[in-house]
């Protein structure tokens, strides 16, 4: 059993053992001799509670990370698989939503896109129509001012007694001839409606052409002769 003290012997010993160590670390800058340790003027309980602190902090640092990683159950792992099915799910539906109401939009601007299509072509197709019914009513109303506004040329004094031989035949070659005047202006009047207008027409007007008298125009240019001229049983003119 020691009895706690230390010669001088071992004092010396140490001493020369911690010498040899200083020798083995110093650096040039550093001084030749050891220096000597610190003297700890705290007691033994002090230095024992320090050292089992410190392995207490080593341990702990040691096991913390072990104690942060910790197995799942199978009721956690049935949970988390749980909530992924879930998310999923949710996920589906709402892409199938947006897919839906993409295929409707695109389905209701196509709809609309041939609607305004059918009725620009509706429209396309009615103009044309109204315009040859203009022209056609605007022909026709010219040909009866034109033939209201024709005027019978006098005939000469020779041709009298032909008249008195055939009156029925010298009527109708004057109502032929102010037929074919009015038909001339009338393709003159067509042919300058039609240049003012939108549409433009080469020719005469369409289902306007060389026909035969109708009865209606012959009835107009024999009122139009009997407002203007008149003549007796013996083929004079009264005035």
């Amino acid at each position: 059993m020691s009895s706690g003290f230390i010669s001088e012997n071992e004092i010396a010993e140490r001493r020369r053992l911690r010498q040899e160590e200083w020798e083995k670390v110093r650096q040039p800058h550093q001084p030749i001799e050891a220096p000597e340790e610190e003297y700890d003027h705290r007691s033994l309980f002090e230095r024992l509670e320090e050292q089992k602190k410190k392995k207490e902090l080593e341990y702990e640092e040691t096991h913390r990370l072990k104690n942060m990683i910790k197995g799942l159950d199978d009721d956690e792992v049935e949970f988390l698989d749980l909530v992924d099915r879930s998310k999923l799910e949710e996920e589906k539906k709402k892409t199938e939503e947006e897919n839906r109401e993409i295929a409707d939009f695109r389905n209701k601007v196509a709809s609309l896109q041939e609607q305004s299509l059918e009725q620009r072509i509706k429209q396309e197709i009615r103009q044309p129509l109204k315009v040859n019914n203009n022209v056609k009513s605007t022909g026709r109303s010219s040909q009866v001012k034109l033939l209201a506004g024709a005027v019978v040329k006098k005939r000469p004094a020779e041709n009298k007694n032909d008249f008195k031989e055939n009156p029925n035949k010298r009527t109708k070659a004057e109502s032929e001839e102010l037929n074919k005047e009015g038909v001339d202006s009338e393709e003159q009047g067509s042919k300058s409606v039609i240049k003012s207008g939108s549409l433009t027409c080469i020719g005469i007007l369409p289902g306007v052409g060389n026909y035969d008298i109708s009865s209606d125009e012959s009835d107009c240019s024999t009122d139009i002769e009997d407002e203007k001229v008149r003549f007796d049983l013996l083929g004079r003119r009264i005035k």
